[in-house]
């Protein structure tokens, strides 16, 4: 189980590396300062909350505060994951809101 909770982790994370690239490139201006700002903000409260999904899953870097960051990651694109899904439901007319 923990390798299948690593695997995914690891893909939102790359999942989430490309779409920022692919904005910044595209040059979405809106979404990429959205997703940005996302982006600093999950980093930085991951860092100095010494949040890392991948020491508790068992992978170490070499170089200090990675893991934190790369949760920054994982973390930002959890966020619009999140607000993709109450959109959705929003849209919906509240027809599964809590």
């Amino acid at each position: 189980m923990e390798t299948i909770v690593l695997f995914l982790t690891l893909a939102v994370t790359v999942e989430g590396l490309v779409e920022y690239v692919k904005n910044i490139i595209e040059g979405e201006r809106r979404a990429v300062v959205i997703q940005l700002c996302a982006l600093v903000v999950a980093v930085a409260l991951c860092v100095l909350a010494g949040a890392d999904i991948y020491a508790s899953l068992g992978v170490t870097f070499s170089v200090p505060y990675v893991g934190c960051v790369l949760t920054g990651i994982f973390a930002s694109r959890g966020a619009n994951y999140a607000s993709d899904i109450l959109g959705k439901l929003q849209s919906s007319g509240g027809k599964y809101a809590a």
